[in-house]
């Protein structure tokens, strides 16, 4: 957690500015996909125009992320050396391109295809798929903001790395990473795959997820709500391990979330 006002202030600002970034993405996205003639899958128009849209956000997310950075930084290290200006990263560039075009035909036309197969009515396929598109196309947009601040902080000699920032409703899995190192020394991620051990895919960030990373400058402070997510897996958890562990705090997580 950041040690000044003006550092949580700039957190929580930059968070739900990525937030309504992601908001956006998901109207037009959705609106693109209802486009889509579900008996004419193979049609790439609409892959192009969702990949066009998703390239303006991104510079979006990105130039939000340079400015969070800077600010953060300035309320957390004011007596750290400037940072040499560096480009900011190019939101149209080929390897976000080909693995977004993969996530819209995995949570998209394929998935389109096999309910129709399953005996789904076409119009009605499409709309059952349609928020997996959506979800997809925001991690990718979401993905340039935080590629900036991981790409800032390993090139800043005054970081010490990051800690995980959710969101006002975090799945159980990201609340979990979330909570690590609470209860002794503060798990202080210096990598993304650092924060991924338990993670299926390796993917640090899931689809739809609204966790951002906040830079550490100083001493580590798990975040408020990080800390009660530490105390809920401490009693929830208590005596198991492994996956038992990990259904035992879903459970709790899901319990402590309807009340």
């Amino acid at each position: 957690m950041a040690a000044t006002t003006a550092g949580r202030a700039a957190t929580t600002a930059h968070r739900l500015a990525q937030g309504r970034i992601s908001a956006r993405v998901v109207a037009e996205v959705l609106g693109l996909w209802r486009s889509l003639d579900p008996l004419r899958l193979t049609d790439p128009g609409w892959s192009a125009q969702v990949l066009a849209a998703l390239a303006r956000h991104r510079e979006d997310s990105a130039a939000l992320a340079t400015r969070y950075y800077r600010d953060f930084r300035r309320a957390e290290a004011p007596a750290a050396a400037p940072l040499p200006p560096r480009p900011a990263p190019a939101g149209t560039s080929a390897p976000w391109r080909n693995r977004a075009a993969t996530s819209l035909r995995v949570t998209g036309t394929r998935t389109v295809a096999r309910l129709i197969l399953g005996g789904l009515a076409p119009e009605a396929a499409l709309d059952r798929a349609g928020p997996g598109v959506a979800a997809a196309s925001s991690r990718h947009v979401l993905e340039s903001g935080r590629a900036v601040v991981q790409t800032s902080l390993r090139a800043d000699p005054a970081a010490r790395g990051w800690l995980r920032v959710t969101d006002g409703d975090p799945c159980a899995f990201c609340a979990m990473l979330a909570s690590r190192g609470a209860f002794g020394t503060p798990v202080l991620y210096r990598s993304e795959r650092s924060a991924t051990t338990t993670a299926a895919t390796g993917e640090e960030y899931h689809d739809g997820c609204g966790c951002q990373a906040e830079p550490v400058f100083g001493r580590v402070v798990l975040p408020e709500a990080s800390q009660r997510f530490a105390a809920l897996w401490e009693t929830s958890t208590e005596g198991l391990s492994g996956k038992a562990a990990r259904n035992a705090f879903r459970r709790a997580h899901a319990a402590a979330h309807r009340g």
